[in-house]
């Protein structure tokens, strides 16, 4: 009898052992894991701004999501384990560390910000759960442990406060006295008196210093009865973009570190950037400020190659925005934050090294491997954090306005050559800078798949519908760019119209301004598509002339970047995105119907398309319509390169007609998987404080507040 119990016993223990084994097994696989996803989110997610592949966005999104799981799990195991192991405690702070360190996807969307109260409890609450844990090891590894419970703390609070940051709520709070500060410059002032070329008058904000012997010294006075308007205090101490322009130092001279001007648009970016921070938070700029930034846009329009420094101005605003809500660059403003950051770097690598060494004496396998793949990530991610920080926009206004404020920087020939390599160094650009593309003529017969895309699948998944598929996107090309700004600076008479201006300008306005007064802004946009790209068959490029090519390609690019909003961001288009969508959905079945299945050659589709026009049932239909104004350009302009300017010229009074929008939040979320080009419009009419013409009687109304 005690044989058998003894061999009960020890099968028992050999179980336990066993399982024992298995458990740490698990957590070294999980800690694995946990570190690819690491250096993934770390490295990569900075890229999300100009990254607009949806395969990318999908795993970020999943790594995102499933981070917090994977280290809850992970910390229970380690809690569960018998053994008394010095890499579990370690490993656990270092879970949480790494939780709260990715500095580049501090948020994966506008609503994740909202909730960053939710964020600081769950936070307290991993601090709180990680702190017991080092407590049943303090006995043993107290020091250790209790310098890495400092560095979580830290890491979390950071995460926490680049959130709150961000938020709508601190945001009113924060840009209140930009506000503020805006309709006080220009009460009582003549502002035709500023001066675009020196920048004489044009006081906007770049960055506001405090004395060094008052450094949490509010920038601001308290406002006085009746209006209580905040105004800034100590301007000497407040670095503004006719400051910028002004300065001496040869860093900001042509002759000297700027020659193109690019150091001193990096701060009318910065300074800008507050402007559309405005549009977020529901403030209003008063009407002289649109006045003097509309000459300022004027200006730049004005110069050689000026609408690529317009578009280059814009890019980096909105950079700075993606920062603001997805990252927590703004957090670290300051010199001092980077040299601690830099010097927290050791305390971090030094800790897995002591850990490396006590493996390798045990001769423990798996730690030694799991500890170095841990140390390696940590340094991957650190590492590339601290450079991206300090070549960071953030970082280079900083250095900017440093030196316009400091006369010895100016003076020092060191300083000046530091801060010239560092703000040269770009690691991110600003947004990818393409065009995407959608054709109803190439995609309306594509069918999704059913074992992918169904009811099942519709709370994991973004549903395809029928019709719903991308053609190759295009490169933004100068030629787009070039017939968007000549088109603002030619026809803006205050509003814009849906392509009425363009017809006017080409004498074509009796003929075809039937198809700009259609019942909703999809009906234009689809109506014309349709008829561009029966043109685009009937008129190819090869037998146009090269100023008349340029024009194909403007109209043909903008013709399918504005049916792909339709289909894919119908938000960013005016009118309701649920009624945007089935005006889609019914074009496409109105094109099925008629212009048979995929197997149907293109010339097949446009002879069909030819024949609908004389069809009463398709007559006053999308497709009806969008043959009958095909041919009627086709036919009716006999001079085939004034039909590609006609249509060019269309698509850009379209382009800038479709950007103005309330909608801030559906700009800001484009901006994580890549951006659009209707982005960059918005910002330029918002800074001119164009609208659409109000007898146009569609407004864009934000569908979240309805």
């Amino acid at each position: 009898m005690d044989k058998i119990v003894k061999k009960m016993q020890d099968r028992c223990y050999l179980n336990h052992s066993e399982d024992e084994d298995a458990r740490l097994a698990r957590i070294d696989a999980l800690l694995a894991i946990t570190a690819a996803i690491l250096v993934f989110l770390g490295v990569s997610g900075s890229f999300r701004r100009r990254c607009g592949n949806r395969t990318f966005a999908m795993v970020a999104f999943g790594a995102y999501t499933l981070t917090p799981a994977v280290i809850a799990y992970t910390l229970g195991l380690i809690q569960t384990a018998q053994s008394c192991h010095l890499r579990l405690p370690i490993w656990a702070t270092y879970l949480v560390v790494v939780l709260g360190s990715v500095d580049s996807y501090t948020a994966h969307s506008m609503e994740d910000i909202e909730r960053w109260k939710s964020f600081k409890v769950d936070s307290a609450a991993k601090f709180i759960m990680t702190s017991w844990m080092i407590a049943s090891y303090a006995v043993l590894f107290g020091p250790i442990l209790c310098i890495l419970l400092v560095i979580l703390f830290i890491k979390l609070d950071q995460r926490a406060q680049a959130l709150m940051l961000a938020s709508n709520s601190v945001m009113q709070k924060n840009y209140r006295y930009i506000a503020d500060y805006m309709r006080t410059e220009h009460q009582g002032r003549d502002s035709s008196n500023a001066d675009p070329i020196t920048m004489c008058g044009y006081r906007y904000v770049v960055m506001c210093s405090t004395a060094k012997w008052r450094p949490k010294a509010a920038p601001w006075d308290d406002g006085e009865a009746p209006h209580y308007r905040q105004s800034l205090k100590a301007m000497d101490e407040v670095i503004t973009i006719e400051k910028v322009w002004n300065c001496k130092g040869r860093l900001l001279s042509e002759s000297g570190g700027d020659p193109d001007g690019r150091l001193k648009d990096l701060c009318l970016s910065f300074s800008l950037f507050k402007f559309i921070c405005l549009r977020f938070t529901g403030y209003s700029l008063p009407h002289e400020a649109y006045d003097k930034l509309w000459r300022l846009i004027k200006h730049m329009l004005s110069e050689e190659k000026g609408y690529e420094r317009v578009f280059r101005v814009i890019e980096v605003e909105l950079a700075f925005l993606f920062d603001l809500f997805y990252t927590k660059y703004p957090m670290k403003l300051h010199l001092r934050r980077s040299a601690y950051r830099l010097l927290l770097l050791p305390i971090l690598v030094v800790v897995p090294l002591f850990l490396l060494r006590y493996a390798v004496l045990r001769r423990d396998v798996s730690t030694t491997c799991v500890t170095l793949l841990l140390m390696i990530s940590i340094l991957v991610v650190e590492l590339t954090q601290f450079a991206i920080m300090i070549f960071s926009e953030w970082a280079k206004v900083t250095y900017i306005c440093k030196y316009v404020r400091n006369e010895w920087w100016q003076r020092n020939r060191c300083a000046r050559k530091l801060i010239e390599i560092l703000c040269r160094v770009w690691l991110v650009k600003p947004w990818g800078r393409q065009l995407r593309q959608y054709s109803l003529l190439k995609s309306y017969s594509y069918s999704p798949w059913k074992c992918i895309y169904n009811r099942r699948t519709a709370a994991y998944f973004d549903q395809k519908r029928n019709g719903q598929k991308q053609i190759n996107p295009t490169n933004l090309s100068k030629q787009v760019k070039k017939a968007i700004v000549h088109s603002l600076g030619k026809n803006f008479t205050g509003y814009l119209e849906r392509g009425q201006a363009s017809l006017r300008c080409n004498d074509m306005s009796d003929e075809l301004s039937w198809a700009c007064d259609l019942e909703t802004t999809t009906h234009v946009i689809m109506v014309w598509h349709i008829a561009t790209s029966i043109c685009e068959h009937e008129v190819p490029c090869a037998q146009l002339s090269e100023e008349h090519r340029d024009n194909f390609g403007v109209a043909t690019n903008l013709s399918q970047y504005l049916a792909y909003l339709v289909v894919y961001a119908p938000r960013l288009v005016p009118g309701h995105p649920c009624r945007t969508e089935y005006i889609f959905g019914r074009a496409v079945h109105e094109a099925r119907e008629k212009l048979g299945g995929s197997t149907v050659l293109m010339e097949k589709r446009i002879e069909e398309l030819k024949m609908i026009i004389d069809n009463e049932q398709y007559r006053e239909t999308i497709v009806g319509r969008g043959s009958r104004l095909g041919m009627q350009l086709v036919n009716g302009v006999a001079d085939k390169g004034r039909m590609w300017k006609v249509l060019a010229d269309f698509w850009a009074d379209m382009m800038l007609y479709v950007a103005p929008s309330n909608d801030t939040a559906a700009h800001a979320k484009y901006l994580t998987t890549g951006g659009e080009f209707v982005t960059h419009i918005w910002v330029l009419v918002s800074h001119a404080g164009i609208t659409r013409d109000p007898r146009g009687g569609e407004q864009h109304i934000d569908p979240e507040n309805n």
